[in-house]
């Protein structure tokens, strides 16, 4: 079952030669692409290890593809696609090849899709190397939101009629013994969860300077360990990186499912500054919460009534606050913003558990990894982040 052979050495050194170039080029990038061949280091490159180059830009003049999603079918195993500046409405699936994409700005270079049905996420991948992107899941206006849940017998065939979707999707068996990694992207939603991520056994996936907003009916991301044997494991990896983190739409910043005891998913996180809100009112948290770690109230933060932001429904309705928090009325402020009901200079008003993390594990018995749960555990490499259970606790 092991796929490390020399093919997928030659793949990965690529892609480490890739971020090293993306790394060189971001904050010159802009300048390269005006002169006359922005992508002569790249050609060099790619004649040298054998792969092939190809170049989107969205007028598609030259003979260059005027869409991702072309260019992801014509590609091979280690071949770079290059995007240049421009708005891709695409929805791409890449789960079947381990592929370079990278983008020459990521400001500009904006891969977006409706994603308001689960079905159809921005990205649907398993493997490769993404740099300089930004992938937007925008919901349009009026759009009807998704039915009631509760009760419903749900299944594969009827998701699209419950769920939103996210923006980037990684939950496939070709993730076993290879790796997904994402240098110095934007990762936007409007709808469902930032990342939906099901790990494999043998497999990393790595956020490095990264920047996630979630203003939807979700946060920033969805994790679960293998529900199979044959790809369950204890060899998985997963690390956020200098990250920004914003969560305006739902209480929870990371909804951890753990499926099997016995797997184990390494988790860092690594200067990770988190803006998220809790609330006052017990409705906002799912019931039987197993979270078993420390309780994030304002005095454990730190914090005092007087340096804490509240939003007070005396006068203004909760969707109000939350448009408040949506529109970025928080971007000083990395922590928890609470929503309350009560007086300002009402300390008992917090939650009993104001946490921004929602741990599933089976038969809700706490255990005793990150935040509570059985199979994800953080590593002595996790420091410096603005929520205290992202730091190692032991």
């Amino acid at each position: 079952m092991e796929r490390r052979n020399n093919s997928y050495k030659i793949v990965r050194t690529l892609a480490t030669i890739a971020v090293f170039l993306g790394s060189i080029f971001i904050y010159n990038i802009k300048a390269l692409a005006a002169e006359a061949d922005a992508l002569s280091p790249l050609r060099s490159m790619s004649a040298m290890t054998g792969n092939n180059l190809l170049v989107v830009k969205a007028d598609g003049k030259n003979g260059e593809y005027n869409n991702i999603g072309s260019a992801v079918n014509d590609a091979a195993d280690g071949d770079m696609i290059v995007i240049y500046p421009g708005e891709y409405n695409e929805t791409l699936d890449i789960r079947d090849k381990d592929i370079i994409l990278m983008g020459l700005d990521k400001n500009s270079c904006i891969i977006k899709y409706d994603t308001s049905v689960y079905s159809k996420p921005v990205l649907n991948g398993a493997s490769g190397l993404f740099c300089n992107l930004t992938f937007y899941g925008y919901r349009p206006k009026n759009v009807a939101l998704s039915s009631d849940s509760t009760g419903a017998l749900i299944c594969p065939d009827n998701l699209d009629e419950y769920f939103p979707g996210y923006v980037i999707h990684i939950d496939d068996d070709y993730e076993y013994g290879r790796s997904i990694v994402f240098n110095n992207c934007n990762i936007i939603s409007e709808n469902s969860n930032c990342i939906g991520l099901g790990m494999r056994d043998h497999f990393s996936a790595s956020f490095n300077n990264c920047y996630f907003r979630s203003v939807g009916i979700a946060g920033i991301l969805y994790v679960h360990d293998p529900d199979s044997l044959l790809f369950a494991g204890t060899d998985m990896h997963l690390s956020f990186i200098n990250n920004v983190w914003e969560n305006y739409g739902y209480p929870y910043v990371i909804f951890t499912k753990s499926i099997n005891c016995t797997n184990r998913i390494e988790v860092t996180f690594q200067n990770v500054t988190t803006y998220c809100y809790a609330s006052a009112m017990n409705g906002n948290y799912i019931y039987g919460n197993a979270y078993s770690g420390p309780d994030l109230k304002m005095v454990a933060a730190g914090l005092t009534p007087s340096d804490t932001p509240f939003y007070v429904l005396d006068n203004a309705d909760y969707g109000e606050c939350m448009k408040a928090l949506r529109n970025g009325s928080a971007s000083g402020f990395p922590g928890i913003y609470y929503i309350t009901d009560v007086a300002e200079n009402d300390v008992d008003f917090l939650p009993e558990i104001a946490s921004p993390f929602y741990v599933h594990n089976p038969y809700n018995i706490p255990g005793n990894g990150f935040a509570g749960s059985n199979t994800l555990h953080l590593t002595d490499d996790s420091f410096g982040n603005t929520l205290e259970e992202m730091n190692f606790i032991r």
